[in-house]
């Protein structure tokens, strides 16, 4: 905020001209900064290049899960893996089938060279044959184990050899590589090169635009070098701080370029326009260069640390949300602080060293006279308060009505369709079901080992049961391997076998023992005081009499193959032991499910399912003579319903934590209840109506299902913590001109002498933010969309009518 003449603090002027005297020491600096964060401190791209994207809080259900998972295969090294996906669209023929059958023993017989930790397949495991071949014929998969994380280069390098064993596929087929590391890389290089396309329109938006407002090739050259090296500088420390613990994702780098562009530049455009005033109301030399500085950030210094500090509290904040990505947004609370930095020492300096050459060849300054169009404004909103906040509610109202909170959970459409890993992974899900490529997991412990016929009986149970829920298609585990219950563990069943007799005396012999249990239950009921112990003793063993009856069954299932009897050495039995390891931990205290559903996976009907079947598989495993079971639930359905629900949460939480803060910097600078409330409010009615206008466009407008699922948080902590700064730079006038006019009169004169700063600082803010537009990814696209209809909405219609009038009505009663 401006100090009046004769009240410069102290403090402020013997600052600034400090930084006069060392301005080329403050400059070295600077740059020694910049090389140092370029060649010493941690590359921030790397980082996110090999940086497992983790966002879900480890007590999360899906969490517990995976890890879970692990137990079952502990000598698994695979850390990531690739589905190859084969294909032709009027059927495989013999010979694709030929072809494909030597390229995965070629694989296999390579895992060392190509570094491939194993292949499953219909030729390693013949039992997964009818599961890796679609219905209908078209599509065959393979899975290929890699022992290298999804961003590693060496998993990179496999995947590039793998794809020139594929580019011999026969003529009408299609070989791909999909899943977890070919589309991770492909969705590396899609953020990547959508970074660089945001980052080469940003600067040229900002260039562009600083062209414009100055009218001199040289003046754009401080704020770009000033925001330049402060980004230098920052990406190098975010990085430090990422390899100490500090969460940092794509958005973090995206977010950084926007803002620290974006609210840089304003804050340079405040001192530079100021400074350029006062500098020609003297002589230009060297000791009115000085005086001319020191009353510029006695002008505007303030305003510029307050307006920061708001941006800067809000980011901060994030820190305490629980949501890892809200949480990775953080570091560019550390970029703001360090680009504000540069904005009160290096920018100064720069202008100390170019002098009146920083504005060639412009010989004077803008004359200063408000524009026509605030003038008007400023009128309308002083003599038609009322009416004005009545109208512009009723005309906003139906606009943020169009916000129903529609989103999407479908990551894939961030990396281009046109890639082979998405056309892979669109046939699969179309040849196979969306329910067979995103099966639900359940994890399931015990105390005891569920390899035992009784454990097998148990999740034979649990099987059934969920078969039976109307959204479960099929049921997939240790007792049912192929989704189907086994047609011998069903009387019709065992009676079709040549062996039938000796089952029936296996069966009959156990319902002797059966009914011996029985009996023995009867005789140890009979005293009440011993009688407990000996029903107790009885139930143990009539469960194992079951127990022997269903393995006899099972025995007789594992026999009755094909209607032949097994040998321990046949194929079957192997296929069963590869089934059994494949569902059940070695030590048998851990097994898994598979559920395909029968809604999408990342329909809003999947998701809404999962907090149920987490309790159902519970509260059937309780039915179960298991003690002390628990059960877990993962996959995309129930990770995506967990990301919602977290996501939405921490939305509300940490929503109100950064208005708190903002709240609070208002309140200081302000000095009043009123008006940090009016601003709040108009804040939140922008927010609305932004999402309803962006809504509509991209879901009716459009046709996408939904808005992805992070836009509406950052969308919303873009529009408070960086619409506030009109909010300050409006206010902060309306509290100088109250000290020379009634409040009303202070509001018009504020709005005519701020409106085109205003409007400069709103189409920088906004042409960064639009800058993520072309990024290419439609996160990004979506949020730059929001950012970019929100601030201009926000500069122009609100600050010209909504504040204002607010501020006549509520806020402008108190003299300062």
């Amino acid at each position: 905020m401006r100090i009046p003449a004769g009240g410069r603090e102290p403090a402020l002027e013997n600052w600034i001209r400090t930084i006069a005297k060392l301005r080329w020491a403050v400059l070295a600096a600077w740059l020694a900064a910049a090389l140092l964060s370029l060649f010493a401190l941690p590359d921030l791209q790397t980082i996110l290049r090999h940086s497992e994207q983790r966002f879900l809080p480890d007590e999360a259900n899906s969490v517990q899960a995976t890890n879970l998972l692990h137990d079952i295969d502990p000598d698994n090294r695979s850390l990531s893996g690739a589905v190859l996906v084969f294909s032709r669209d009027e059927g495989l023929r013999e010979s694709d089938n030929d072809w494909l059958n030597r390229t995965l023993r070629e694989i296999d017989s390579r895992k060392a060279e190509l570094n491939v930790a194993g292949v499953v397949s219909s030729l390693t495991q013949p039992e997964l044959a009818e599961r890796l071949l679609s219905r209908d014929g078209t599509t065959r998969i393979a899975l290929i184990n890699l022992p290298s994380a999804d961003f590693e280069d060496v998993t990179q390098a496999t995947l590039g050899q793998l794809k020139s064993l594929l580019a011999a596929a026969p003529e009408g087929s299609r070989a791909l590589l999909t899943g977890s590391a070919p589309l991770s890389q492909d969705f590396q290089k899609s953020a990547e090169s959508g970074l660089r396309r945001t980052e080469l329109v940003t600067i040229g938006l900002v260039l562009a635009i600083l062209l414009l407002l100055f009218r001199s090739p040289v003046t754009p050259i401080l704020p770009l070098a000033t925001i330049g090296i402060s980004f230098a500088v920052s990406e190098g420390v975010l990085g430090a701080f990422a390899q100490w613990g500090v969460p940092v994702s794509h958005f973090t780098e995206s977010f950084l370029i926007a803002v620290l562009f974006g609210a840089g530049t304003d804050y340079c455009i405040l001192l530079i326009q100021r400074y350029k005033e006062e500098l020609q109301a003297g002589s230009g030399a060297e000791g009115d260069r000085v005086e001319a500085l020191v009353r510029t950030m006695s002008g505007v210094g303030g305003t510029i640390l307050y307006a920061s500090s708001t941006v800067f509290a809000a980011f901060l904040l994030l820190g305490f949300a629980e949501f890892g990505l809200y949480r990775s947004a953080v570091g560019v609370s550390l970029g703001v602080l360090i680009t504000v930095a540069a904005a009160l020492t290096l920018a100064p300096s720069l202008l100390l060293l170019f002098g009146p050459a920083a504005f060639w060849p412009a010989r004077r300054a803008p004359s200063g006279r408000p524009s026509p169009l605030w003038s008007k404004l400023a009128a309308i909103s002083a003599k038609k308060a009322t009416l004005v906040l009545i109208a512009s509610v009723i005309c906003l109202a139906p606009l943020a009505l169009l916000f129903q909170g529609k989103r999407t959970f479908d990551d894939l459409s961030e990396i281009d369709p046109k890639l082979d890993s998405v056309i892979g992974f669109r046939q699969a899900e179309k040849a196979f079901s969306a329910g067979e490529v995103f099966p639900v997991t359940i994890a399931v412990t015990a105390k005891q080992s569920m390899r035992t016929t009784s454990g097998l009986a148990a999740l034979e149970q649990v099987s059934a049961e969920l078969d039976a829920l109307p959204y479960v298609g099929e049921v997939r585990s240790a007792v049912r391997p192929l989704g189907k219950k086994p047609e011998q563990l069903t009387v019709p069943g065992q009676l079709k076998g040549p062996n039938v007799g000796e089952i029936i005396r296996s069966l009959t012999g156990d319902q002797q023992t059966l009914m011996a249990g029985l009996r023995e239950i009867a005789m140890h009921s009979a005293p009440l005081s011993q009688g407990m112990l000996g029903i107790l003793s009885s139930v143990r063993q009539l469960q194992e009499g079951l127990g022997q009856l269903l393995l006899s069954q099972l025995g007789s299932w594992n026999r009755l193959a094909k209607g032949n009897p097994l040998q321990e050495g046949s194929p079957e039995s192997g296929s069963r032991e590869q089934a059994l390891n494949y569902y059940i931990s070695p030590d048998g205290r851990t097994a898994k499910f598979e559920l395909l559903l029968a809604p999408h996976p990342y329909s809003d009907e999947a998701m809404d399912a999962m907090p149920e079947l987490t309790r159902f598989v519970r509260e059937s495993m309780d039915r179960t003579w298991l003690e002390e079971p628990q059960a877990f639930v993962t996959g995309v359905s129930a990770k995506y319903g967990e990301l919602r629900d977290i996501s939405w949460r921490d939305f509300a939480r940490t929503g109100l934590l950064v208005l708190a803060g903002i709240a609070a910097v208002l309140a200081i600078l302000l000095r009043s209840f009123a008006q940090p409330v009016c601003i709040l409010l108009s804040l939140g009615l922008n927010y609305l109506v932004t999402m309803g206008i962006l809504e509509f466009i991209f879901v009716r407008v459009l046709g996408y299902d939904g808005l992805s699922w992070t836009v509406s948080f950052f969308v919303f902590i873009i529009i408070v913590a960086l619409g506030v700064d009109y909010g300050i730079f409006l206010m902060a006038r309306f509290k100088e001109e109250t000290r020379r006019a009634p409040a009303s009169e202070a509001m018009t004169a504020a709005l005519k002498t701020t409106g085109g700063i205003i409007r400069s600082a709103a189409a920088i803010m906004a042409g960064t933010f639009g800058a993520l537009i072309f990024s290419g990814l439609d996160t990004l696209v979506q949020i730059g969309a929001g950012a970019l209809i929100g601030l201009l909405l926000y500069a122009t219609l609100f600050m010209g009518f909504v504040v204002p009038a607010m501020i006549h009505l509520f806020g402008g009663k108190r003299r300062t």
